[in-house]
Parts: structure tokens; sequence; C-alpha cells
């Protein structure tokens, strides 16, 4: 599908709404899906799906193999190398299967961890049904129907999660989250293909795309370096700490990184496209960035001080007492909420201008800084007795004091955008969002002095930090609720 200026307006602002009521139900099924099995799931077996999930996430970026950016980049694509591509994202799936279940003894062995044998075997043929649907995905972002693409996610996440439940109910420990990632897998694939009705050409009648595939490549180099980014920390604490430390550290760090991926997952499915056909054009592309990072400010900036504040208090009401020890890593971790989205949107934008290449060689600097970063909050925590939360204050404050601006920098010049006009987008929500900090902290003092449960904490203290910053920042937040519905000029 061709956008014309005008019609591409219109794709923008039917994107934008799907955004914003995808985003407010993915969230409520998130949260309610994690209070129950939080109950009825040990930390130890989410401690081994954490152990199992690396390796996984590895390989499935060679499964993906950066193909479902090219379909979206590309100007002008042909159905036949849109079946090329298909074929070889179902190729690139199998074979990663079987190398999961191949690597699946080593990476026990190396864990030193016999259970985590059958779970990453088991969880091996995930990796086939991510690929199965990843051009249809595509399609959809590509030709900008985030309507169809938010109904198939919701639905998998939603029959994944109740699947998920009842075998937890049943008493199937780790084997609850095992088919909670098969039913969400083959429920959003089936979406997907219903929703998109191209339908791929036999093996052997598609097109060359080499060229596609070589953008695809920097694009999975540059994940490659972003995984690491993401999960050497959860390999070091699985290795020398075990299940329990990692079950508690790895979801607080998902918990973490749910207001950051559900805004910038079907954000960036918008960046790619918009970008991508505005960027012959200075001033439209301009006009796009700032408000994507504004609209990040907005969203994320109070989301990261309100929870760095009441974390202590949404882990136990979300996963009960078994869970209270995740709160201070969740606290720590959350500083780094705002970055962490300003860095997934970056990566995005410069797919979207054709320099993957850069993406990839700023992730290969963010994968050997935090690396260090890691093994250095390892040591030092260790010897302040509180090895997981060295790790993360290692994660947070590397984000924020080395990574988060010098990739910001990177792209800004990538993409031709002058600093100040990028750090003016961010002047408002940063003071709203601070206000509101102080006023949440001040909040749960007084609530604390009182005696109140922790659910009564954290209901008065969220209602009334929403409060706090809906007053202080009614200009940013309507400014954002009209982007979510349109963007203006392109």
């Amino acid at each position: 599908m061709s956008f014309t200026s005008a019609s591409l307006k219109q794709a923008v602002r039917r994107a934008g709404r799907w955004v914003a009521a995808a985003q407010a139900v993915s969230q409520l099924i998130s949260l309610a899906v994690l209070a129950s099995l939080y109950r009825l799931v040990a930390p130890e077996d989410f401690g081994l799906l954490g152990m199992a999930l690396p390796l996984l996430l590895f390989l499935r970026i060679f499964a993906a193999a950066g193909l479902n950016i090219a379909t979206v980049q590309r100007g002008r694509l042909t159905t036949e190398e849109v079946s090329s591509l298909f074929w070889l994202n179902v190729g690139w799936g199998l074979a990663t299967t079987a190398a999961a279940a191949a690597l699946a003894p080593a990476w026990a062995w190396l864990l030193q961890e016999p259970r985590l044998l059958p779970t990453t075997l088991a969880l091996s043929g995930t990796l086939f049904l991510a690929a199965a649907g990843l051009q249809h995905q595509s399609l959809l972002e590509r030709n900008l129907r985030f309507g169809p693409l938010a109904a198939a996610r919701l639905t998998g996440q939603l029959f994944g999660g109740l699947a998920g439940i009842a075998a937890a109910f049943a008493g199937a420990g780790v084997w609850a989250l095992v088919i909670q990632q098969y039913v969400e897998w083959l429920v959003l694939d089936v979406g997907l293909w219903i929703a998109e009705p191209w339908r791929p050409n036999r093996i052997g009648r598609g097109a060359a795309v080499s060229d596609l595939v070589r953008l695809g490549g920097y694009f999975s180099g540059a994940s490659v370096m972003f995984f690491f980014t993401s999960n050497v920390d959860k390999i070091l604490v699985g290795r020398f700490l075990g299940k329990y430390d990692l079950g508690l550290y790895s979801q607080a760090f998902n918990l973490m990184l749910k207001p950051v991926y559900l805004l910038t997952t079907p954000l960036a499915g918008i960046v790619v496209p918009a970008i991508s056909r505005a960027r012959d054009d200075r001033g439209s592309l301009e006009t796009l960035f700032l408000a994507f990072y504004r609209l990040l400010a907005v969203v994320l900036l109070p989301a990261g001080v309100g929870l760095m504040l009441v974390a202590p208090e949404a882990m136990q009401v979300l996963g009960g007492e078994q869970w209270k020890p995740a709160g201070p890593l969740l606290a720590v971790l959350a500083a780094s909420i705002l970055v962490q989205g300003f860095v997934n949107i970056a990566g995005y934008v410069m797919a979207a201008l054709g320099r993957t290449d850069a993406s990839f060689y700023a992730n290969t600097l963010t994968a050997a800084v935090l690396s260090v970063a890691f093994v250095a909050g390892l040591l030092v925590g260790g010897q302040m007795g509180r090895p997981a939360l060295g790790v993360a204050a290692s994660y947070s404050l590397t984000m924020l004091l080395v990574i988060g601006p010098l990739y910001m920098l990177y792209c800004l010049r990538v993409a031709s955008i002058r600093p100040q006009h990028w750090l003016r987008q961010l002047r408002r929500p940063a003071l709203a969002a601070l206000a509101m900090g102080a006023a949440v902290w001040g909040c749960r003092a007084v609530l604390f002095s009182m005696g109140l449960a922790p659910l009564a904490v954290l209901a008065v203290a969220v209602l009334g930090g929403v409060a706090v910053y809906a007053a202080l920042a009614w200009t940013e937040i309507r400014w954002c609720w009209n982007q979510l519905g349109r963007i203006r000029t392109l």
C-alpha cells in the first residue's frame, strides 16, 4: 500500500488511537494475569523461565533475521519478495527451534540447574511460532493497520494468560508458564493470519531479496547487541545467585519494562513506517521525531518516578509476601524507565532512516559498557550482602549516566536533529514528574504513619500522584492525547 501525505495523516491518526487503546487494555490484562500467577507459581519457577529465556530470545533474533524491519522499511515491495522473506523466516524458525533443543543440555549445565533442561526443551517450539506470523505482522505494520494487529495481540495475551492461570491453579508450576507461552503464540499467529489476507507463494516462486536480507542483517546484528544489554544481568544472576534470586530479579525487571514496552512496542510500529516515508522531508521528519519523544516523556517520566516510590507496595499487592524482596529491586530498576524507552525508539528511528548499521554500532558499545557494569555491580553488591541489588543499581546508573546520553546524542546526529530542540520537549513533563514524586513521597510517609495496609497505601499514592501530575502537566497531557489521535503535520 502506498501513502500520499493526506492518506499517511489519516493512517497515523488511526494508528495513534489504537496505540492508546491497546496500551490500556494490554496493561490491565498483564497486571491481572501476573497478580494471579504470582500467587500460584513460586519465584523459583519464574526463575527457571528466566534462565531459559536468554537462550530463546537470542535464537529468536536469528529466526526473525531483521526481515520484519526490512518489510516495513522498504518503499516498494512485491508479493514475490514478501513470499521469499516469509519462507526465509519459516526456515530460520525451524533451524533455531532445532538449535534450542540441541543447546538445551549445555545451557542447563552452564547455569548448573538440572530442571532447566526440560524447561528449555519444552519452550524451543515457541521459536517456530514466533517466526510463523512475523511477515503477516510486518505487513499490518507496513500498512498502518494497527486495529487488527492490536486485536490479535490482545487476544493472544488474554488466552495465554487464562491458560497459564488454569494450569497454575491445577498445580503445574513452571509448566503453567510454558503453556502460557504456547497458547499466546498460537492464538497470536492465528489472529495475524486472519487479519492479514496475504498468503505466501509456493517455495521457489519468490524473488531475489539480497538487499532486504542485508538490511535485516544489520538490524539482527543490532538486536544481538541489544540482547546482551538486556540479558547478561539475568545470566549472571542465574549462574551465581540461583533461580530464586533470578525469579525475583527477572520479574522485577519485567515489571519495570511493562510501561516501557506497552508504549514503545505499538509506537515502534508507527515510528518505522511514518519516519521511513517522511525521511526525505526534513521538516516533517523533525516534527515526527520530536512528537514521538515528547509523547514518550509525557507518559514514561511519571511512570518511572511513581514506580520508584511505590515499588515495595506494588510487589506485595501483586504477589503477596513471597514477592516482597523484589520491591527494592523494582524501585532501583524503575529509575531507568524513561531512558529505556528513549533508547528502544532510537533504534527503530535509525532503522526507519535506513541506518541499521548505526544502530548496530550503538548497541555494540552499549553491550560492552553494560556487561562491565553488571560484573562490577555483582561484585560490589556481593560485598555489601545485596548482589542482586548491586546488579540492578549498576543497570540503572549506567543507563542514566552513560548509555542514555551517548545513545541519544548519536541518534540525534543520525537524524540531523538539534539536541536543544529535543531537550525542549522534556522540560515540562520532567518538572511535573519531579513535583509529583515529591507529593507521592510525602503521601506515603503519612499513610504509613497511619498504619494502613500496602493496598491502601498503593491506591491512595497512585491516585494522588495521578491527580498531581494531571494538574501540573495538563497542557502536556492534552497535547499527548491529541497526538494519540492525530499527528497534525507530516
